[in-house]
């Protein structure tokens, strides 16, 4: 068997558009998912950000206020026993005011007196023991200057207590305003963050309660209590440089954990409170919702990737097959014209002999057959030739030559070849020209010709009584063509199928009204190559009438295949 090759198909211009059309929207869908689950995502942040600073925010409010409490409560029993030691030149019972109730001991280890010379010799508590404190930071930052403030140390362990306390202190003065010593509160640094160990910030989540010094007084993280970190540097102390209160996200210096804190100066004091949240923690429930976003947002990319992709090969597969029903018309049109050639050089040496045998027979009978020849030779010719101008038309072949021509005299010629036919079946056959049409036609007269010779016939074969009329007439749009006649007429349903080739109407075909289908097929492609178009106007039991138009100067350049 012979090698076959297919060539490969290229793409017409309209379906690349068409396809750039296509991922061109494709990209344009996904562009617009990605933007809006970006923006999506996005917001939700943002929200759940805010939600999380503003429980944050309300957290640490309550904290400063319970802070606050504690420090003024504080405060107000160093100043009642700095008051009663001084009036009462040291002459005091710290049992009795906590027995009175004027010093409440609820959130402090103990409470007393530290000498002039460091020595703790005053306590609430029952066995205590003179102890030299004189090295202590509490004790040393009174001696030289009364600063009239309280003091909060950082914590320490109590030497006294020997527990963890910060200390709160205030200055003694002497009658005469020199250094008499210290009171001093040893205070609980987990009373304030015990309190809200009810709350629930997560396993990261974190209490704290610093001096503007940077170290931490109390902080609670979990089951985490360390006290005593130093955090200079971090981004609450920078910010406390310009605000009193704030919000803001990084990972801490303690333990490296990223938290949303919000925390709050206190007034009065060099302390600062904050409360914290494990980022990824609170914003576990968006990461889950971000997750099923992206999910969603591939599932979706996916379908319109999938759409885009079978929308183009289906195109291709459209063209692919568009492209091999052109090149097969255009093979069968080329095989049918190469064909007719070869049928008309033996069917002219038929025509040419049966003529010559029809003038020179020598009797009657053998004219008659001779004629037969003769004439069954010219209809197959013109068939022959039907199917080549098709071919033409088809393979986009067929030029026209067009010219200045006689419009009456090119109608009186047609009126001139069917009359015989139309006097033969006892028709009226009439040719009007009206006197607005012009003398001359810009058209390819061969081919004008051959239209209208085609629809005359028709109507002549198909019409048994009345008449047939060619009339010529001018409008607006050119010069107007049409064949009447009183023939059967033609049901609308067949009017569409009497222009296809090979088509007949098939309600009033018999065998002597049969023929080709393709005298009006061919007859509607060679006016539209004459820009005009060919139509009917009929219906059963009213006869038929074929038209068409055609400008009166140049027609246009279309070719219809």
């Amino acid at each position: 068997m012979p090698n076959t090759h297919r060539t490969p198909l290229a793409s017409t211009p309209a379906s690349s558009r068409i396809t750039r059309r296509i991922w061109g929207f494709a990209l344009l869908l996904l562009g617009m998912l990605w933007f809006a689950i970006g923006y999506k995502i996005h917001l939700e942040e943002k929200q759940e950000i805010d939600d999380t600073n503003r429980s944050n925010v309300n957290l640490v409010r309550s904290l400063e206020e319970h802070t606050l409490r504690t420090l003024k409560s504080v405060d107000q029993a160093v100043v009642f026993l700095k008051y009663q030691y001084e009036h009462n030149q040291g002459d005091v019972d710290i049992y009795d005011y906590m027995e009175k109730g004027l010093i409440v001991s609820t959130f402090f280890n103990q409470i007393g007196v530290i000498d002039e010379h460091g020595q703790y010799i005053l306590s609430n508590l029952a066995n205590h023991k003179t102890i030299d404190l004189s090295d202590r930071e509490h004790f040393r930052v009174h001696k030289d200057v009364d600063s009239k403030a309280l003091f909060i140390s950082k914590p320490v362990l109590g030497r006294a207590s020997g527990k963890w306390s910060i200390q709160m202190t205030r200055r003694i003065n002497k009658p005469d305003g020199s250094f008499g010593g210290v009171v001093v509160v040893s205070v609980d640094p987990y009373y304030f963050t015990n309190l809200y160990s009810d709350v629930d910030l997560g396993k990261g989540g974190v209490i704290t309660l610093a001096g503007t010094d940077g170290i931490i007084r109390a902080r609670k993280s979990g089951d985490n209590m360390t006290v005593g970190q130093d955090i200079s540097g971090a981004p609450m102390l920078t910010m406390l440089a310009r605000t009193d209160q704030g919000t803001y996200t990084a990972s801490s210096k303690v333990d490296g954990i990223v938290r949303l804190t919000a925390f709050r100066r206190l007034p009065d004091y060099p302390m600062v409170v904050a409360v914290g949240v494990s980022e990824r923690e609170a914003l576990a429930g968006y990461y889950a919702r971000c997750q099923a976003y992206v999910v969603f947002a591939v599932v979706m990319s996916l379908l319109i990737l999938a759409f885009a992709l079978s929308s183009s090969g289906l195109l291709r597969r459209l063209e692919a097959s568009r492209a091999e029903a052109e090149a097969a018309t255009r093979l069968k049109s080329e095989f049918l014209a190469s064909m007719s050639h070869e049928l008309r050089t033996p069917l002219n040496g038929i025509i040419g002999y049966a003529e010559l045998l029809r003038d020179l027979a020598p009797d009657a009978e053998q004219q008659v057959f001779a004629a037969t020849i003769y004439d069954s030779g010219n209809h197959l010719l013109g068939l022959v030739n039907s199917i080549l101008d098709l071919s033409k038309i088809e393979a986009g072949k067929l030029d026209l030559e067009f010219a200045d021509e006689d419009c009456r005299a090119l109608v009186e010629q047609v009126h001139r070849t069917h009359l015989p036919t139309a006097r033969q079946k006892g028709l009226g056959f009439e040719a009007k020209v009206d006197d607005a049409v012009p003398a001359t036609l810009h058209c390819d007269q061969t081919r004008l010709i051959q239209v209208l010779n085609n629809l005359v016939h028709n109507a002549l074969k198909f019409t048994d009584q009345g008449q047939v009329v060619l009339q010529v007439s001018r409008t607006p749009q050119g010069v107007r063509f049409s064949v009447s006649d009183t023939g059967p007429g033609i049901a609308l349903a067949d009017q569409g199928a009497i222009f296809e080739k090979f088509r007949q109407g098939e309600h009033f075909i018999t065998r002597k009204h049969s023929g080709t289908g393709l005298g009006l097929a061919l007859s509607r492609q060679l006016v539209e190559l004459m820009g005009g178009h060919l139509d009917v106007r009929s219906a059963p039991g009213e006869g038929s009438e074929f038209y068409f138009t055609l400008s009166a100067t140049a027609p246009r350049k279309e070719k219809v295949a």
